[in-house]
Parts: structure tokens; C-alpha cells; sequence
């Protein structure tokens, strides 16, 4: 009798084990409550967070002297996937670690595939933290003055100095930059330069129409669609138009280039101001030349000079004009190594896909030539492709190598928040708004970047992430239909 009894019972259990298990699944994918919270430290596991990459620039986890365990970053970036069960609205990332040596460390998140832009808020700056100028904060904002000249953050706001003596870190000033000798014109000039993938560059508008004729092709070198997006934004960072054009027809890589083919911006009765134009396209995208009749234009953080090849015989030399004054040179070719000029100094690229780093002790806008093109240039500074392009509309950005002294720098100001310290960790907390993240195929790719930082001296350590999902709390008509579209 009681054999009989267990076996009903078991049988029981076993019909309803099924319906238990999927309406657990259901309930943790719905999150009635509206809060996820997932964690990986970095000896631990985790089903949704994967661990730190690349292997090149993140060490084995260790337990430290203090007796934490602890994992080195000596590279930057470095970077690790995130896999939610469904999609939430907002991400805040608490953050532990340890810091000693690395100026400046950031975190955050890619926000847009093509040109991998990231969404980055600072963790840590050791060059704010240990200032010995004079400080002032309010509000989650920091102004370092060498002299004390204002008495609150409030009286620098409303009457700033001259940007030139201002460095910027996650900050843009109020006061918007204006040239008060610029005169439009109708006369348009040539920027005969290719350019491969995603840029971005600022131009300057006054009672004029923002006008561009983008001559590109599609050189089918990968696989995939190459879609083509020209964006403008203005000074508040909102788009105020673009153009667009589809892929060739051609989607694989047997390298076989397309037609030449031109992309007209026209954009009319714009206010005055500086314009940032993105020009969103994957690497098989290359920019012969771009015709313009505005006068004023500089690209920003980096060049990519493109071969000719499936263009015309003979590569072109590209001469540009910069203010940076660290600058890193590389070729993906080895028919493209050569001597580089910028001001007084020549830098010697001798090899394929190794980097030449170089510190100029000029000051000012100096000529850069590059005889045979086919460099990626990236550097600290603005790019234009003649002098009378170039203008700096933007204070210094603060960087681990800024020269404050020779740069004349007599304010910092500052979007930072020194992070707590809890017990032998630092502790930050970092929120993002997950509807501007990139979600391709449901992954979430978060970023520690650590610029400058020097692998032979300098280590970030990190104890691990917890991340906090958010998302608006369920209401049973809402769970209801939910509920009904996963049946």
C-alpha cells in the first residue's frame, strides 16, 4: 500500500516537475520585478558575463599580498561580452578594483558597430586625483585651477577664460566655439585623398548651406553588406540630417571593386556653428574624394589612408596638417613602409602592422608628409589636408601625456567623480542607458580603456563586475501578454 502510494506520489512529481521548470524559466525571462542582478568575479563563473580579452593584454587571476583575488590588464582595451535573457533598459555596472599606476582608466560599453564608437565614463584619474592645484567641486564636477582665479564652479561656467588655457576631461563648455572672422563662401576645393572606413570630422557653418559630394567605392575585400550613412550633428550632439546608400549588389570578398560612385549632402539654413559629420562605413568602403564648399574642416582621433589599388597605378602622397604632438604610425602593407615627416621629424615605418609612436617637440600646427599614403594615423590631436582647413573648436582633452606646462594649461574641468574606497578595493558605479548600446546578436560588449598605458610598468587590477539590469516593472496585463506571445 505505501509502495503504491510512493510510486503516485513520484509520478506526481515527475508531471509536474516539466510544468515547474518552464514556469520558473518564464518567470526569471519576464523579470516581473524589473531588477536583474548578475555577477562574475574574476576567479569566479557566471552564465551571462564571459571573462576578460584578450589574453594578449589580460594576465591570470592571482590572489594579490592583501589576499584578494585579482586579475592584471596591462593592454589597452581590454574587454569582455555580456549575454542577457532578454532586453532591459538601463545597465549600471559596479565596478572593483584596484589602481596605483594606470593615469586613466574608463569603462563602458559599444554603442555603435561601425568605427566601433563606445559609450566610456571615467573610473579612475590618477592626474585629477593626485593634482596639487587648487580644487573645487560641486555636483559631480571637478575645476583644478593652477592660480586660484574663480571661487566656484558656477562663476567658471558663466565667465570662462580663453580656451586655450583649458583642458577638458568629459566635459564640453558651455559657451559655444564661434569664428568671428568667418566669411562663407561659394568656391568649392578637393580633398584628393582615400580614405578607408569610418570617420568623422568638424566644419564650420555660417549663412551657408552645409553642402559635400563624397566619391567612394565598394572594394568587396570581406564579406558582407556595406551599407553607406553620412550623419550630421550639431552642437548638442543631435542629428540634424543624413544621406544613405546600399550596398553594390556585391556582399563577398573576391576583391572586385565597384564603380566610382558620389553621395551628395545638402543640408539648408543650419544655425551657426561647428557641424560633426560621421561618415559610417565598414572597411571595404573606400573614400576617394570629398568636394566641398565649406572652408573649415578637421578630422578627428585618426586617419586611415587607403591604397589605390583598384583605383589607379601610382599611390598618391597625402600631406596633412595636425596639432597633436603623440602620434602613432602604421601600414597593413608591405609595399607601403617609408619614412614619414611631421614638422622636424622623421619617423621610419620598416615593417607591416608594427606601430612607430612618436613625440614632437614643436609646438603649434605642423606638416605632416606621407609619401606613398596606405597609413592608419592616429594621435592626439585634429587632421585637416591644408592649413586654411584646420581649426581647434574643442579646449585640450586631457590625456595621461598632456603637456600642461608647455601647453599653457592653467584650468582643468572635469565631468569626475573620485571613486570610493571599500576595504582594499575602489569602488565605482557606472550607469548607461542600454537603448544607445549595441545589441547585435543579444551581446552587450563592455570595454575597460586604459589609454597610454605602459605594459612594462604600469597594471590595472581588476576584482570583478556586477552588473544591475533595469527595466519597467511588470503589471499583471502586461505578464499576461508576455506570457501569451512565448506560448
Amino acid at each position: 500500500m505505501k509502495s503504491h502510494w510512493f510510486i503516485r506520489v513520484l509520478q506526481g512529481l515527475i508531471a509536474v516537475l516539466p510544468v515547474g521548470i518552464f514556469c520558473w524559466l518564464v518567470w526569471m525571462n519576464l523579470v516581473p520585478s524589473g531588477v536583474f542582478v548578475t555577477e562574475r568575479s574574476v576567479h569566479g563563473q557566471s552564465a551571462f558575463i564571459e571573462r576578460v580579452l584578450p589574453d594578449t593584454r589580460v594576465r591570470e587571476p592571482y590572489v594579490d599580498a592583501s589576499g584578494d583575488w585579482v586579475q592584471s590588464i596591462v593592454g589597452d582595451p581590454a574587454f569582455f561580452f555580456v549575454h542577457p535573457h532578454r532586453r532591459f533598459d538601463m545597465v549600471q555596472a559596479e565596478v572593483w578594483f584596484k589602481n596605483e599606476t594606470v593615469p586613466i582608466v574608463e569603462f563602458g560599453a559599444l554603442a555603435q558597430n561601425v568605427g566601433e564608437v563606445y559609450d566610456l565614463h571615467p573610473l579612475q584619474n590618477l592626474l585629477i586625483d593626485h593634482s596639487s592645484w587648487n580644487r573645487l567641486e560641486q555636483d559631480g564636477f571637478v575645476l583644478l585651477q593652477r592660480d586660484p582665479v574663480y571661487e566656484s564652479i558656477d562663476a567658471f561656467r558663466k565667465h570662462p577664460p580663453a580656451r586655450e588655457q583649458i583642458a577638458t576631461y568629459h566635459y564640453a563648455l558651455e559657451t559655444p566655439f564661434r569664428l568671428s572672422t568667418y566669411n562663407p563662401s561659394n568656391e568649392k576645393q578637393t580633398i584628393d585623398v582615400s580614405l578607408r572606413g569610418f570617420h568623422e570630422f568638424y566644419t564650420y557653418i555660417k549663412n551657408e548651406t552645409l553642402h559635400f559630394d563624397i566619391r567612394y567605392m565598394d572594394m568587396n575585400r570581406t564579406n558582407g553588406d556595406d551599407a553607406l550613412r553620412v550623419v550630421v550633428l550639431n552642437e548638442a550632439g543631435q542629428s540634424v540630417g543624413e544621406v544613405r546608400a546600399l550596398d553594390d549588389g556585391n556582399t563577398g570578398d573576391n576583391s572586385r571593386p565597384s564603380a566610382l560612385k558620389t553621395l551628395t549632402l545638402d543640408i539648408l539654413h543650419l544655425p551657426e556653428g561647428v557641424y560633426k559629420v560621421q561618415l559610417q562605413a565598414e572597411h571595404d568602403i573606400f573614400f576617394r574624394s570629398i568636394i566641398t564648399s565649406q572652408q573649415k574642416m578637421v578630422f578627428l582621433n585618426q586617419l586611415y589612408l587607403a591604397d589605390e589599388v583598384g583605383y589607379q597605378e601610382t599611390p598618391r602622397p597625402v600631406s596633412f596638417w595636425t596639432e597633436g604632438k603623440h602620434l602613432q604610425f602604421v601600414t597593413q602593407h608591405a609595399d607601403a613602409v617609408q619614412d614619414v615627416q611631421v614638422g622636424k621629424t622623421i619617423i621610419s615605418v620598416t615593417k607591416p602592422y608594427e606601430e612607430y609612436r612618436t613625440v614632437l617637440d614643436e609646438l603649434g600646427v605642423l606638416s605632416g608628409h606621407i609619401p606613398k599614403g596606405d597609413m592608419i594615423i592616429r594621435g592626439d590631436g585634429l587632421f585637416a589636408f591644408a592649413p586654411e582647413q584646420y581649426f581647434r573648436p574643442d579646449p585640450v582633452r586631457l590625456r595621461a601625456d598632456t603637456d600642461l606646462d608647455r601647453q599653457g594649461i592653467d584650468f582643468i574641468m572635469a565631468k569626475y567623480k573620485a571613486p570610493k574606497k571599500e576595504g582594499n578595493w575602489f569602488v565605482v558605479d557606472v550607469k548607461m542607458d542600454a537603448s544607445i548600446l549595441s545589441f547585435q546578436d543579444e551581446t552587450w560588449k563592455f570595454v575597460f580603456s586604459l589609454p597610454g598605458i605602459d605594459a612594462s610598468t604600469q597594471e590595472f587590477l581588476l576584482g570583478g563586475v556586477r552588473l544591475t539590469l533595469q527595466r519597467p516593472v511588470l503589471t499583471w496585463e502586461k505578464m499576461k501578454q508576455e506570457i501569451k506571445e512565448r506560448l
